[in-house]
């Protein structure tokens, strides 16, 4: 049902190897997209892991940053939903399930096309346990922001931090419709902030309908080679530019 799409840089002595025997047994993924941006996960791949059929290996002929490695990941999945997971976390089985019975049972045929849906948890840091259910949309953000304090805990984080996070699963169609053209010289610098960047195109362009599913988790990894701590502070006028953009949308 799921593609599983996984941009990546050196990522697979640390992480990838341990991962990816888990993805390859689980019955919910039927395909694994590896988007490389220098090619040496994908020379261990092959080694470790030769002549799986779920698997597709693409070596980027540039280094593209985390938006654009993202988006031609996505591009390439075959399946119309998306499970866009970063190469240094980790997805188990019910996440997956979770996801399955979510769309099964909430989202209709014709009202797909626009759909994210977002972790309620990404083990062990971010909690957003108090935004479980919640469908961000056009229209609704004010009300949910005035909600969200409410129900804030000392444990949870803020919905800022969760359009910034990643992780979805994503419907093909958002891939496919959306036009980054305009775009890609602010693309290109913001790799701290893509992930909300992203979010907030499909809200202007597409009518974004960003779902928070309950017992939708998986595991967060933080460590210091992420590439939001390594690139946090660099072209802060790109981040300021997609935040103000962020806190527009009504």
């Amino acid at each position: 049902m799921f593609t599983l799409c996984i941009p990546t840089m050196n990522r697979f002595d640390n992480f990838l190897i341990r991962y990816l025997p888990r993805y390859l047994e689980n019955e919910y993924i039927d395909e694994i997209v590896i988007t490389d941006e220098n090619g040496h996960d994908i020379e261990k791949i092959k080694q470790n892991f030769p002549n799986n059929t779920k698997l597709v290996l693409v070596k980027n002929e540039q280094v593209l940053g985390p938006f654009l490695n993202k988006h031609k990941a996505c591009s390439i999945a075959k399946n119309e939903w998306i499970a866009l997971i970063d190469s240094d976390n980790f997805a188990d089985k019910n996440y997956f399930m979770v996801a399955k019975n979510y769309i099964n049972d909430h989202i209709t045929p014709t009202g797909k096309n626009n759909v994210i849906l977002s972790p309620s948890k990404g083990d062990p840091v971010f909690d957003f346990s108090h935004l479980s259910g919640t469908i961000f949309m056009k229209g609704n953000f004010e009300e949910n922001r005035r909600k969200e304090q409410l129900l804030m805990k000392s444990n949870n984080v803020s919905s800022e931090t969760l359009f910034n996070l990643g992780n979805y699963i994503i419907n093909k169609q958002l891939i496919n419709n959306l036009d980054i053209d305009s775009e890609i010289n602010n693309i290109k610098k913001s790799s701290a902030c893509d992930v909300m960047y992203f979010n907030v195109l499909l809200f202007e362009k597409l009518d974004l309908q960003f779902h928070v599913v309950p017992d939708l988790e998986y595991d967060h990894v933080v460590h210091n080679e992420s590439i939001f701590l390594l690139t946090r502070y660099n072209h802060e006028d790109v981040m300021n530019i997609v935040k103000e953009r962020f806190y527009t949308i009504k």
